[in-house]
């Protein structure tokens, strides 16, 4: 009788639209990025561990389902699913973290893939929820910080476990302060006058969570939502028009003014992310700079693409921490609009 429930139950899902899942619908391909490709495995063989904490093939009518498909029906995520999202069921991750299994990563050296993972059973931190499946722990082996699967954007998904790891040079801190990078040249943390309220005190050892930035939808939060793109003009944010509301990264930042850098006059119709890297996790050179050398992945270009750098733009090669915000000088950039082939500094 379970079966035949099951059965009718399948069948009438199939009016269903497919499900929206992580990056497009069902019957599109997408599912393999995650899932075994067929019915037998995909309910218990996950390319990933992940799914598995929750979906091990305990319940009958999955068990039923499964026996069905070795009979030679075939079913998809939709047939029984719906149109139901992930998101639509997984939405309380941020705020019930501590009811979930995560994972900590094994941290490498500066921008180095995590060597392992190791469960943490329930998650003790927002983070280890999050980088489960966001990391190569959930998207499979990763090159330089980026995974073979495509996002919402239509762009790939990068390894946010390695982005977030604090042996890289430069990051937000999500796992720990700022001080305690050991690999970040000093001075390590911002100081308070390149913070806003109320991030401007404890700098250096303050840590902050995946849900000050994202929400549930995984989409920006705050005052300030547009990044890296200004809606008013299509283009990329520039620093003269930094002070607008708008701008994500002013939630937190004051931006104008508030180092030499961002001061100079020359640099005020240039765009942030000629500079400071799109995706803004982490990286391997300091203050989340770019360097347009050959280490740098294409994904953590402008456009997300490797691209989208304008003929005319001089592109830097070295970028030099200075010891203070109005330290900075011509020789701490090399770029050819300063006339400097210094090969102090760092690169990607």
């Amino acid at each position: 009788m379970n079966r035949i429930l099951t059965t009718i139950a399948a069948l009438l899902a199939m009016s269903v639209p497919a499900m929206a899942g992580h990056y497009a619908a069902v019957g599109q391909g997408s599912c393999a990025s995650c899932h075994k490709t067929n019915l037998i495995t995909q309910h218990g063989g996950f390319v990933a561990t992940v799914c598995q904490t929750c979906h091990a093939s305990a319940q009958t009518a999955v068990k039923d389902t499964i026996t069905l498909g070795v009979s030679g029906q075939s079913y998809t995520c939709s047939n029984c699913h719906g149109a139901e999202s992930h998101m639509s069921k997984h939405g309380d991750y941020a705020s019930n973290f501590s009811t979930y299994n995560g994972v900590e990563p094994v941290n490498g050296g500066n921008w180095t893939a995590p060597a392992s993972y190791s469960t943490v059973n329930p998650a003790a931190k927002q983070y280890q929820l999050c980088v489960k499946c966001h990391s190569s722990n959930g998207l499979g082996a990763t090159i330089n910080g980026v995974s073979s699967v495509s996002g919402p954007s239509g762009l790939l998904m990068t390894d946010q476990a390695m982005e977030f790891s604090p042996n890289n040079r430069s990051g937000h801190p999500i796992v720990t302060g700022l001080n305690n990078y050991p690999n970040s040249l000093v001075p390590k943390a911002l100081a308070r006058t390149q913070l806003t309220a109320p991030w401007n005190v404890n700098t250096g050892t303050q840590t902050m969570k995946c849900s000050d930035c994202h929400g549930a939808d995984g989409k920006l939060v705050g005052a300030g939502k547009e990044w890296p793109y200004n809606s008013s003009t299509g283009q990329f944010w520039k620093l003269n028009e930094a002070g607008s509301s708008r701008l994500f990264c002013k939630n937190c930042h004051p931006i104008s003014n508030s180092n030499e850098v961002h001061s100079e006059s020359h640099h005020s119709g240039y765009a942030c992310v000629y500079c400071h890297t799109r995706v803004p996790h982490g990286g391997k050179v300091s203050r989340l700079m770019l360097t347009f050398t050959p280490g740098l992945p294409t994904r953590y270009y402008p456009d997300g693409r490797g691209g989208a750098i304008p003929s005319s733009y001089q592109r830097l090669q070295r970028y030099t921490k200075a010891s203070s915000l109005n330290n900075y000088g011509e020789s701490s950039c090399q770029v050819s609009c300063h006339g400097s082939n210094t090969t102090n500094g760092e690169s990607w």
